[in-house]
């Protein structure tokens, strides 16, 4: 039998989860923010003053994950941009994970854009809606930047190194 401790608990976590579940439906559509963490190459955190801390996945892109090749550098090149900015985040949907899935903008620069084109990101073709990330990507290949500078190493797709 569950206790009563537990029984709390259990009622205050899914309380917690539903309301934090709301949270990113709320949000809307374009919000300004200011950049509070990079978690790594595609995943930040924004502070909004009136919707707190948003957790953003960069939509339409894959960067490399930490421990993977090329990961610390895709990580590093989007703190080097937006760091401490204050952003433009036009939401594309919430996932699974309850994650704002968006496009960054700091000024007039599509950061998504950006990292694909810089050779930090891989057009993420299962979600990929905009024919300018792929263009950007095939841009990098052709000119050897970022991930692909390696000669006859090619690299392996984050989607592909989870599964290892």
């Amino acid at each position: 039998m569950i206790t009563k401790f537990k029984t709390t608990i259990l009622i205050i976590s899914f309380c917690l989860f539903n309301v934090h579940s709301l949270a990113s439906n709320k949000i809307p559509n374009t919000v300004f923010a200011s950049v509070l963490r990079i978690v790594d190459g595609d995943t930040v955190y924004l502070k909004h003053n009136e919707y707190g801390k948003i957790k953003v996945r960069l939509a339409e892109i894959d960067t490399p994950e930490k421990d993977q090749p090329y990961g610390k550098e895709a990580a590093l090149a989007l703190s080097k941009l937006i760091s401490g900015k204050i952003v433009k985040l036009n939401k594309v949907t919430v996932d699974k994970y309850n994650r704002i899935v968006g496009i960054i903008y700091y000024k007039k620069t599509d950061i998504n854009y950006y990292l694909v084109r810089n050779g930090f990101a891989w057009s993420y073709d299962r979600y990929n809606r905009r024919k300018k990330i792929k263009d950007a990507e095939n841009i990098a290949r052709k000119e050897k930047i970022g991930l692909w500078s390696k000669q006859g190493v090619p690299p392996i797709p984050p989607w592909e190194w989870r599964k290892m």
